[in-house]
């Protein structure tokens, strides 16, 4: 912070931030809603600092908005989202350790069961503070990765119904392959997961909240909503997958914005970066800007993605390095240094998508999302007052 004359300056000491549009945020949610309709749940999935968003914030804008839920993966992430929001209801989405038991139980937070360990840990946990925690047990109807096989879940599910110190609030599932233009397999896991209830309820069983439901499923397979839907990726505006069925309009939440920071000529057959991976095919112009691998932006974007600068979009050339890369803007006119450069997101008409970068790069947009939300440190929020 400096002084001129009588005013105070605030000195703008980043380079590189992103911009996420709350408002963005709340009509993604709103349109879902819409989707799933009425007596149908939403779970917002904040998990990973919501995808590289932010966790607490983006928590804030989704419970505003109308989700009665919120997931997380960890304790760690739980007990933050604890203090940011005292009376929210927190899943952990992810197997447990016993371990941390007695913090679930200290912080009214609902995990997901699928040991006998687990189980047992939580309702002694539960008896040792005089009350009794809410549970959701896990099935696996093909996912491979945690939940008791379906097969032998109504086992496991009568044994939760009967311990002292748990409630059997829910039983979920996780499809695999939801977001894929095939939906053989996916409708077998909802199958399978239908059985499982209603075995269970035969059995005397209620099950209050049915759960499987995520991102792709919504938008390709609305009928396996249930009780209560889980929405991750969708929340921040971008789809789970290109071959995802676009049935719901989405608006994305983030903007990651950069500048300029050095402008040269150069002449042709001049080497770029590391390794000389790019030679100057021509007389033209190379602007500098300060992000790279350090701050999430894949090294495997080298000489082939593009960024927008004045609105036009400007290849990447030469290796991109741990907090600069290469652009060539030798065909947009009139660039300078302290141009704001858009690395993901809209400028005027030009855009480049998350999803975009993902498919260059050979993975998923959560994957993009997430490495980069770690990178880059400075967020600036949009109310959705902010918003022109």
């Amino acid at each position: 912070m400096r002084r001129r004359g009588g005013a105070i300056l605030v000195e703008k000491l980043y380079k590189t931030w992103s911009e996420i549009d709350l408002g963005a945020v709340a009509g993604n949610i709103a349109r879902i809603r819409r989707r799933l309709g009425r007596g149908v749940r939403l779970l917002a999935v904040v998990k990973s600092d919501g995808y590289g968003h932010g966790m607490e914030r983006i928590a804030g804008a989704a419970l505003r908005a109308g989700a009665a839920w919120l997931g997380v993966s960890n304790i760690h992430e739980a007990l933050l989202l604890r203090k940011a929001h005292p009376r929210a209801r927190i899943m952990i989405l992810s197997a447990g350790m016993a371990g941390h038991a007695g913090a679930i139980v200290r912080h009214r937070v609902t995990p997901v069961i699928c040991s006998r360990e687990m189980l047992e840990a939580v309702a002694a946990a539960a008896a040792r503070a005089g009350t009794a925690v809410d549970i959701h047990v896990v099935v696996d109807t093909g996912m491979g990765r945690i939940g008791v096989w379906h097969e032998r879940a109504l086992d496991f599910v009568r044994r939760a119904k009967r311990t002292r110190g748990v409630r059997l609030q829910g039983i979920c599932s996780h499809f695999a392959c939801a977001a894929e233009r095939d939906l053989a397999f996916t409708k077998l896991q909802l199958d399978r997961f239908r059985r499982v209830i209603a075995r269970a309820e035969r059995d005397g069983i209620r099950v209050p909240l049915a759960h499987i439901a995520n991102s792709g499923a919504i938008l390709g397979l609305p009928s396996s909503a249930l009780d209560l839907a889980r929405v991750g990726i969708m929340l921040y505006g971008v789809y789970p997958s290109r071959e995802a069925v676009k049935s719901i309009t989405l608006r994305p939440a983030l903007t990651l914005k950069t500048e300029v920071c050095f402008l040269k000529k150069v002449p042709r057959g001049r080497s770029i970066s590391y390794c000389r991976s790019y030679i100057t095919y021509r007389d033209t112009s190379v602007a500098t800007i300060p992000i790279g691998y350090g701050d999430g932006y894949s090294r495997l974007l080298s000489n082939r993605g593009e960024v927008l600068v004045r609105g036009m979009r400007a290849p990447i050339i030469g290796n991109v390095t741990m907090d600069q890369t290469m652009v060539d803007v030798g065909h947009i006119p009139g660039v300078r240094v302290g141009d704001e450069v858009v690395v993901v997101g809209r400028q005027g008409d030009g855009e480049i998508t998350v999803n975009e970068i993902a498919d260059l790069i050979g993975t998923i947009p959560y994957d993009v999302m997430c490495a980069l939300g770690k990178g880059v440190q400075h967020r600036i929020y949009v109310e959705p007052a902010d918003r022109r």
